[in-house]
């Protein structure tokens, strides 16, 4: 198959009818893995409808909520008035996917995320205490004032967890540790969650508050344009984070 080209009638092969009650999910994993594999490659264009409604042997509907599955997870672009909704190129949303996907069939493990996300954002604090701009600085600070607001409400404070690390990837100004810290942050934040919500009231306050001052403690050395205080600050902090919710329940 060439990119641009829509499959022919010939390559129609590659799909399998689907039997099961969830054919819609079975729909969509199908072309995600023909995608992951380089059978559809970025810029190819999906069969139209009217076609796929033949090789996959069901509804319109059916098909419909596959796409928009497969548009939601990051992988297509559906066109109004077009012949076949378009492959993408690989995004952040994808890895973001892939990493869940991982993570959910135990391909990787919580702890080597954790792992990998500490080496990751030690370095990417460093780089921001070196790079960042007075805006980058606003920012944080601006952030972390509304975070201090919400100490008392951990889904509040969750929510806007990922917001502060990504502003640090933001100011390190490197795109890739951006993409990165976007997907790992946007895990964590659900892990977090579920952690926190197995705890009690006075537990989940002490919890953001010890969060909070850690995330202080990383600002403060990022201002100072301190490297090494930065990187040492968010191991301790991501270290801590760890340790503290892998007891909870204990």
């Amino acid at each position: 198959m060439t990119s641009k080209d829509t499959l022919t009638a010939g390559e129609e092969r590659i799909f399998r009818p689907v039997e099961t009650k969830r054919a819609s999910e079975a729909i969509f994993e199908q072309i995600r893995d023909l995608i992951a594999k380089g059978g559809l490659k970025p810029g190819d264009r999906l069969p139209s409808e009217r076609n796929m409604i033949e090789m996959f042997q069901r509804s319109r509907p059916t098909i419909r909520e596959a796409l928009r599955m497969l548009e939601r997870a990051g992988y297509i672009r559906t066109v109004p008035g077009s012949n076949g909704a378009i492959v993408l190129p690989p995004n952040d949303k994808n890895l973001e996917n892939s990493l869940a996907d991982a993570l959910s069939i135990g391909h990787i493990s919580l702890d080597q995320l954790a792992e990998y996300r500490t080496a990751s954002e030690t370095v990417t604090a460093g780089w921001a205490a070196l790079r960042r701009s007075e805006e980058d600085l606003r920012a944080m600070e601006q952030l972390l004032e509304r975070m201090g607001r919400h100490l008392d409400d951990y889904e509040q404070y969750v929510d806007m967890d990922p917001d502060f690390h990504g502003l640090i990837a933001r100011a390190a100004k490197n795109t890739v540790s951006v993409i990165f810290n976007r997907t790992f942050s946007k895990l964590n934040r659900d892990y977090m969650t579920s952690r926190m919500a197995e705890m009690d009231g006075e537990r989940q306050r002490a919890m953001t508050r010890r969060v909070h001052q850690m995330h202080e403690t990383i600002f403060t050395a990022i201002k100072a344009g301190d490297a090494e205080g930065a990187s040492a600050a968010m191991r301790i902090h991501l270290t801590a984070f760890r340790d503290d919710l892998s007891q909870t329940g204990r």
